[in-house]
């Protein structure tokens, strides 16, 4: 028996797309670093107040006028990296240290900090889970490197930072939202630059903000 040719073509279209999707699939769960456990399938594409492109989940307990405080977790750098030629052990640590003063500069204007753990608190939970010099020109989220690491070529490179956060409820320690995103910092010199500090403040600062906007915003919601 022979098989139409018009009946090949539309099965090799269908397997193909198939493999597209598959490969599509792979490439999105590549671009998580495990932090968020299975929180990841929940996400959804945002816009942050600023206007970049986020993901972020929030559960639908969590109503305006529920929580009173806010408890801030040191930021931590996940998974755990070893230092490179281009981005030491030190400066990890030093940009950890200053996504902790720029959330806790900017959340402290919007909601009560507190330092333990207590009735209608929310617990923030942020992590770093990239940093890297990348090609300019890359989509936010066309991939998101897993490691400390910076990716090849002698174009144009901007600082990358990327990170991921996880919302807990205190009182019952339920995850009630999540979120990552993916910001540039400054441009560098020459791809063989080492990342500072200084490089990636301006992500930083931007996405400290972004959270005081939103958190602004749910509390007019009221």
């Amino acid at each position: 028996m022979r098989i139409s040719p018009w009946i090949m073509s539309v099965s090799a279209g269908i397997f193909l797309l198939a493999g597209v999707a598959v490969a599509e699939e792979k490439a999105k769960e590549a671009a998580h670093s495990g932090f968020l456990g299975n929180a990841y399938s929940k996400l959804k594409d945002v816009e942050s107040p600023s206007g970049e492109k986020a993901k972020r989940w929030i559960a639908p307990s969590v109503t305006p006028g529920k929580y009173e405080a806010l408890l801030i977790d040191k930021t931590v750098l996940y998974p755990e990296p070893k230092g490179t030629a281009q981005a030491s052990l030190a400066t990890l640590r030093e940009i950890s240290a200053y996504l902790d003063e720029a959330l806790r500069r900017e959340l402290a204007g919007v909601v009560p900090l507190v330092a333990e753990p207590g009735p209608k608190t929310l617990r923030l939970r942020p992590a770093i889970t990239a940093i890297a010099a990348k090609d300019m020109g890359l989509k936010p989220y066309q991939f998101l490197p897993i490691a400390f690491i910076a990716t090849g070529g002698k174009t144009a490179k901007k600082a990358s930072l990327a990170t991921e956060y996880e919302i807990q409820d205190v009182d019952s320690g339920e995850v009630v939202g999540a979120g990552m995103r993916e910001s540039a910092g400054q441009e560098l010199k020459s791809p063989t630059d080492k990342l500072t500090l200084d490089n990636v403040k301006p992500a930083i600062d931007l996405w400290a903000k972004d959270a005081r906007a939103f958190i602004e915003a749910a509390k007019l919601r009221k």
